[in-house]
């Protein structure tokens, strides 16, 4: 008769615990606004929350560029690379493989 693991338990189901010190009155404030909404405190802050962090990270990990600026950019990617470059791509580092 063979055993079977068990499977590691999804990452996305798992919970953490976040606490937050705040004026009596913000937290006053959020109790009634999660009671108007129908929900959870938890649930509640999380709607309003995470979209916010999302659009935050985003931001930040995004990369903006002027119809001018997009054009230089890739007119310098189809450049032939240099003496220096092309030695860079062909060098072999120590812990492994080339880069292709």
């Amino acid at each position: 008769m063979s055993a079977i693991a068990e499977s590691p338990k999804d990452a996305r189901h798992e919970t953490a615990r976040l606490d937050l010190r705040l004026p009596r009155e913000a937290r006053e404030l959020l109790d009634d606004a999660a009671a108007i909404n129908g929900t959870t405190l938890t649930e509640y802050v999380l709607s309003r929350v995470l979209p916010a962090a999302r659009r935050d990270v985003l931001e930040a990990r995004t990369l903006r560029l002027t119809k001018t600026a997009w054009r230089e950019f890739n007119e310098i990617l189809d450049r032939e690379d240099n003496e220096r470059l092309a030695a860079l791509r062909e060098h072999r580092p120590a812990w492994g493989e080339p880069r292709a």
